[in-house]
C-alpha cells in the first residue's frame, strides 16, 4: 500500500452545516525531505527492477543487504512505527520470500499455496511497485543516512494520542494538507470558520456527511469546518517502499524495507 485514500461519504444535494465539538491540539508534522538520487543509484534500481521483471532471485539478492530493518506502521498515526533489523539469510531465495511477508496490508493465502512461492511473488510485487510508482525519492527519519524510493515527514504519536482523546477519535482519523484549505460553517454559501495549512495534522470527522470533494474537519478551537479538497491535497506520513544505503565498496544495496498495514 503506497498511499492510504481517505473516504468520503458522498451526498450530493446535502449542505451540511458546523457542528459543536471540543478542541485539540493539532499534533505537527514535519515536512518530508525529497531528494535527487544519484546516477549510481537510479542505475542500481534499474537492474534491480531488471531482475524482478525476469523473476531472477539470485540477481534480485545482488541488491539486497546481507541484513535489513523492516519498518512497519499502521493507519493509526497515535501507534509508533516499529523498526526491526533480520537475517543474514541462508539464501537469496529464502530472503526475498521473507520480505515477502513485511510488505504490509491484509491478505489471505490461497488454499494449498506454496507459500515461499507466495511470498516471493508479493516480494517482487512490492519491489516493482516501489521502483515504478513515481514518488520522488527521499528521506525516512526510520532509517539513518538512507535514500529512499519514497520521502515521509514524521509525527510524534504521543500528540495525535492526545489530540485523539481530546476528540474521543481514532489515530487514523488525522491528515496533514499540502496547501492551505479555507473551512467554512456549511459546505454550500457558508461562512468561513477557519483554516487548516501545512505542518499540522487533523482530525476528520466521517460522522459528517460530506459531497464529493468536500471533507469534514475538526476546529482546533472547537466544532467542525468543511473545506473542498482532493486526494492530491492530503499530506499523510505513511511509508511503503525500499531504502538503498552505499556500501564501503560503492556498491549500492537495500538496507530497508518500509511498508504501513491497517
Amino acid at each position: 500500500m503506497r498511499r492510504a485514500v481517505v473516504t468520503i461519504l458522498a451526498s450530493i444535494a446535502f449542505c451540511g452545516t458546523a457542528l459543536a465539538g471540543p478542541a485539540y491540539a493539532p499534533p505537527r508534522l514535519a515536512a518530508a525531505r525529497t531528494m535527487e538520487a544519484p546516477d549510481d543509484l537510479r542505475a542500481a534500481a534499474t537492474e534491480l527492477l531488471a531482475a524482478v521483471s525476469a523473476e531472477d532471485v539470485d540477481g534480485i539478492g545482488k541488491w539486497l543487504a546481507p541484513k535489513i530493518s523492516i519498518v512497519s506502521g499502521t493507519l493509526d498515526l497515535s501507534i509508533a512505527r516499529g523498526v526491526k533489523l533480520e537475517g543474514p539469510w541462508e539464501s537469496a531465495r529464502s530472503q526475498v520470500a521473507a520480505l515477502g511477508n513485511n510488505t504490509g496490508g491484509d491478505w489471505d493465502l490461497p488454499p494449498k499455496v506454496d507459500i515461499g512461492a507466495f511470498l516471493t511473488r508479493m516480494e517482487l510485487d512490492f519491489i516493482s511497485q516501489s521502483l515504478t510508482d513515481g514518488q520522488s525519492w527521499g528521506t525516512d527519519p526510520a532509517v539513518k543516512g538512507a535514500i529512499c524510493t519514497y520521502a515521509v515527514g514524521s509525527v510524534d504519536p504521543a500528540e495525535v494520542k492526545r489530540a485523539a482523546r481530546a476528540l474521543d477519535t481514532s489515530g487514523d482519523n488525522f491528515v496533514g494538507v499540502k496547501r492551505e484549505v479555507e473551512l467554512f460553517d456549511a459546505m454550500e454559501n457558508g461562512k468561513p470558520v477557519g483554516k487548516v495549512v501545512p505542518g499540522l495534522l487533523y482530525a476528520t470527522d466521517y460522522d459528517a456527511e460530506t459531497a464529493v470533494d468536500w471533507t469534514a474537519f475538526h476546529l482546533p478551537t472547537g466544532g467542525v469546518g468543511f473545506g473542498k479538497v482532493g486526494g492530491d491535497d492530503f499530506d499523510r506520513p505513511y511509508a511503503s517502499g525500499l531504502c538503498f544505503r552505499q556500501q564501503p565498496s560503492g556498491h549500492w544495496a537495500v538496507i530497508a524495507q518500509a511498508s504501513t498495514g491497517l
